[in-house]
């Protein structure tokens, strides 16, 4: 039995420095650009020359995420149910808009789960 309890806490002990970074999730309100993730990684395209591509990627699956202002992060967007935010958010796609939801992160990817979203002022 104490060998399962130290080898328990060894265990333990190792993936505390191993495993990524996890931050518990958090509300918060993030003000950003709507983009979608493919063009925007692989061309950097974004703003109001890329409205009508990133609806079509949204259209066909890519998701659509926050371009944050400030830090330039992309954070991944989903809806309460944890599927993809592209019918919420293909309307602002090229606008900046503020997201309210549950912001959870894990080896450095970002996910906000969103409670509600409206134009950026």
């Amino acid at each position: 039995m104490k060998n399962a309890i130290r080898y328990t806490l060894l265990l333990a002990a190792v993936l505390a420095f191993v495993a990524p970074p996890v931050r518990a999730a958090e509300k918060v309100t993030k003000t950003g650009e709507v983009i979608d993730s493919a063009c925007y990684i692989a061309k950097g395209a974004k703003g109001a020359g890329h409205v009508e591509c990133a609806k079509k990627c949204a259209d066909n699956g890519i998701p659509l995420a926050l371009l944050e202002d400030g830090t330039d992060e992309v954070i991944w967007l989903s809806d309460a149910d944890h599927t993809p935010a592209n019918d919420t958010l293909k309307q602002y796609a090229g606008q900046k808009v503020k997201i309210t939801g549950e912001l959870a992160e894990r080896g450095g990817a970002k996910l906000l789960v969103i409670d509600s979203v409206e134009p950026a002022s």
